[in-house]
């Protein structure tokens, strides 16, 4: 080993500078490509789960241990890490096998049988996979994180009097800057009805992870009262973009500002009214008619029947044909007319519009006609109505200058750049400015000792002594004259001959 240590210090002795030089880039370049080869080869980690549970990251790395795929950790344990390549497969094959459960349990709880287990630990295994179910469902809304869902479910009573309705509360854990509208609220409350037997949404109360109820049944008037106030944001909401999108497409974006008050009614009325009108004689819609006739004629014995028959029975005509010979007639005939009715239902829905004030600011500085113009296009655009008791104001004037403006360009986020790229760059830079130095040093005079006085010159001339020079000192000065003249005359191949020297030297 020393023998090979004082060989390699020996022949690098003997190279000359510019060969050192040439070296050491060489070795430096081998081994910025072994290393650069190594970061490149190396598998890229991507997220296969984040977000895990103490619980869930320790299945999780358990099935990947079973199927042998290499893993990372990070993000104190709650983040999986895997090749870029088998993200999707691996991914795919761990949900199949239902890993992570995301901290819940559901309805995979019944693929195995339990001996001896009761109708109520069955009651309660179900009770259990219901919520898991629930959890799952409600984590697939985008603004929630997590959630957590409890559900009561009461004894079943044979007496009415002692059966209770059933109840649930949900726990909500919403994503950084995320917020549930009314709508979403509902929905949730709804989703949660709907699963459970004789639940309703009344009985279901959702509460975020800050501890603000966001639907309780103990609402009442108060959230009626806030459906009609976002009821009256959205629809001024909805004017004021509209204004300011048709007005944007003249002026400029950023040069028109909308504001719009509106006053809405939201009593709700119902009004029945049935009126009767008289049917004119032989002009009325004939609902029925009923015609009925009777006619007889027979022999009599002598006795003329009981006197008075005819007048007392209306309707019978009595005719004597004498002995032995009756026969009388009865006719009748009753319409029924339709009677003439009209019924009114008239029903007022609530959010009817009672006015509206709109206001319209323009960057700049408008003429009269203008602004004139810009009021009609709104009204005609909003649906205003003056004699009801609408307003419009459009005025002009310059805007101050934010310090955001048009000519202000907001930073980019930084994209993350792998550490492997990272690297090979500073690697690359590095050789690329040695590289830089040697051809900078080589194209430096280099003066050596051996040279004599043609390098003397090269390097710069010396200064001449005020004593009479010696022999040796006028050769010298006689050679460099001769070089200086030559280098002037022929500059190229004396730098040709100067590089055969540095070579060979």
């Amino acid at each position: 080993m020393n023998n090979i240590v004082e060989t390699i210090k020996q022949t690098w002795g003997r190279l000359s500078r510019p060969m050192q030089i040439g070296v050491g880039v060489f070795v430096l370049g081998v081994f910025l490509s072994l290393v650069l080869l190594a970061l490149l080869g190396r598998p890229q980690y991507q997220v296969l789960f984040s977000g895990l549970s103490p619980d869930d990251a320790g299945a999780v790395v358990a099935a990947l241990q079973e199927r042998g795929v290499p893993y990372q950790l990070a993000e104190g344990g709650t983040a999986v890490l895997v090749p870029e390549d088998q993200v999707f497969e691996t991914r795919i094959a761990l949900a199949t096998s239902g890993v992570p459960t995301g901290g819940v349990v559901g309805f995979e709880i019944f693929n195995t049988t339990r001996l001896g287990e009761t109708e109520a630990d069955r009651q309660l295994r179900y009770q259990w996979a219901l919520q898991g179910e629930l959890t799952r469902t409600i984590r697939q809304i985008g603004e929630i994180a997590d959630a957590r869902v409890h559900i009561v479910l009461p004894r079943r009573s044979l007496f009415v009097q002692e059966s209770q309705p059933a109840s649930a509360s949900v726990l909500l854990q919403l994503k950084p800057g995320r917020q549930l509208t009314r709508d979403q609220v509902r929905a949730i409350a709804n989703l949660v009805a709907s699963s459970v037997e004789g639940l309703t949404p009344d009985n279901v109360t959702i509460v975020d992870a800050k501890g603000t109820v966001l639907n309780s049944p103990d609402f009442g008037e108060l959230g009626r009262v806030a459906d009609r106030f976002e009821m009256k944001w959205r629809y001024e909401q909805q004017l004021e973009n509209s204004i300011v999108a048709m007005l944007e497409r003249i002026f400029g974006f950023g040069n028109v500002i909308s504001r719009v008050n509106a006053v809405l009614d939201f009593s709700q009325m119902e009004q029945y009214s049935e009126t009767y009108s008289p049917v004119q004689r032989g002009e009325g819609l004939v609902r029925s008619v009923q015609t009925f006739e009777e006619s007889y004629r027979g022999e009599t014995t002598g006795a003329g029947g009981v006197p008075g028959v005819d007048s007392n029975i209306p309707g019978y005509v009595f005719t004597d044909l004498g002995e032995g010979t009756t026969e009388w007639e009865r006719s009748e005939a009753l319409t029924n007319y339709e009677l003439n009715r009209t019924e009114t239902w008239l029903t007022t829905l609530p959010g009817e519009v009672k006015s509206l004030a709109v206001s319209v600011w323009i960057n700049g500085d408008l003429e009269p006609n203008q602004l004139a113009a810009v009021e009609e296009s709104v009204i005609r655009a909003t649906g205003l109505d003056l004699s009801r008791g609408d307003s419009i104001y459009v005025a002009s004037v310059p805007f101050e200058v934010m310090p955001f403006g048009d000519g202000f360009d907001l930073p980019e986020s930084p994209r993350a750049i792998p550490v492997p790229y990272l690297v090979a760059g500073g690697l690359g830079l590095v050789l690329l400015l040695v590289l830089i130095w040697v051809l900078t040093r080589r194209k430096e005079p280099v003066a050596e000792v051996p040279l004599a006085a043609a390098l003397d010159v090269v390097v710069g001339e010396e200064e001449l002594p005020e004593r009479e020079l010696t022999p040796e000192e006028q050769e010298r000065l006689h050679i460099r004259k001769r070089i200086q003249k030559l280098a002037q005359e022929k500059p190229e191949e004396v730098a040709m001959i100067m590089r055969s020297w540095l070579v060979e030297d």
